[in-house]
């Protein structure tokens, strides 16, 4: 019963966010320079047919009422359709959106892979040589933009070394081995800047654990350094583990609009970007919908999370 008023609580939050997050791109994309319906005419359309296209899309509607209107269909599914295309957005994301999840889903194996081990391997050299050298590394992995390192994993092992393919993958439905293949450095990339966070913060959690008097006493009792490392003062430091997790997730999605760029992939992320360069208002509301859901059931995960390796939470 806990778990389920967790959930309750969070999806009913989850819709005031949504609708917050999608409102504020939609006043924003009226920012943006340029008009939908010129995009489609061309610069010498008639005046005329400017009109009859913006009344077609709805665009002379008070951009309250085109916002409500969109809004209530999003929540039922329907995200619209394209202004350029004509197709149907939610078509146009569900064919996209795998490349993006499996992008972010490996990013996330790699950073975790990574960071977990460093950050606990840290934590038992603190103050040492080693530990320096890790949060030095870890601090520069935070610098390191993810095109720069984007690039920089491209030159080195698709163009020069050949060991995997260079941007512009085949797709999932040609070649699905030779697709994983080619998503190795776009998630290198994308996971190494989130393993040297991650390594920080487990490090951090971590020499707070192995400082307390329950791991004084475990010692005392001859209890082997891996078992308290690994089994006792690990699981302490869960929850700071799942936070950065969460927080990885978010990141993620946001890092994977460059790297898909970068690496020629077509996820939402490089959806996006074409969206905007075309001024295709709905597609954009449509991919920071999906982008807002995937990152809140994150969220949902991680509060459950909470409760079941912490009891005493309420």
């Amino acid at each position: 019963m806990r778990i389920a008023r967790v959930i309750g609580t969070c999806l009913l939050s989850a819709i005031p966010t949504l609708i917050l997050a999608t409102l504020i791109v939609f006043l924003l994309q009226r920012l943006i320079p340029g008009d939908p319906a010129v995009a489609i005419a061309g610069d010498y359309a008639t005046p005329e047919n400017l009109a009859r296209i913006r009344e077609e899309l709805g665009l002379d509607k008070p951009w309250f009422v085109q916002y409500l209107s969109w809004i209530g269909n999003a929540f039922t599914g329907d995200l619209g359709t394209s202004f350029q295309t004509g197709e149907s957005i939610t078509a146009l994301v569900m064919q996209r959106l795998p490349v993006t999840l499996v992008l972010t889903t490996m990013a996330l194996l790699v950073a975790v892979v990574i960071g977990l081990p460093a950050g606990v391997w840290a934590a038992q050299k603190v103050d040492t040589t080693f530990d320096r050298f890790l949060t030095t590394a870890a601090t520069a992995g935070i610098a390191i933009p993810n095109f720069w390192l984007g690039m920089m994993l491209i030159i080195v092992f698709a163009l020069t070394l050949g060991w995997f393919p260079g941007p512009g993958g085949v797709s999932f439905q040609n070649d699905p081995a030779q697709a994983l293949r080619g998503m190795v450095l776009p998630a290198l990339a994308l996971g190494l800047v989130g393993g040297a966070e991650i390594c920080r913060q487990v490090r951090s959690a971590m020499v707070e654990s192995l400082s307390t008097d329950y791991v004084r006493t475990h010692r005392a009792k001859g209890l082997s350094t891996r078992s308290i490392v690994w089994k006792h003062a690990l699981k302490n430091s869960s929850l700071p583990f799942a936070t950065i997790i969460g927080l990885q997730v978010s990141r993620l999605i946001g890092g994977a609009v460059v790297v898909e760029a970068v690496f020629g992939l077509s996820g939402i992320g490089s959806l996006a970007v074409e969206a905007t360069n075309q001024r295709d208002y709905g597609v954009i509301q449509a991919v920071v919908f999906v982008a807002a859901v995937i990152v809140l059931l994150t969220n949902l995960i991680v509060d459950v999370s909470y409760r079941l390796l912490d009891p005493r939470i309420s």
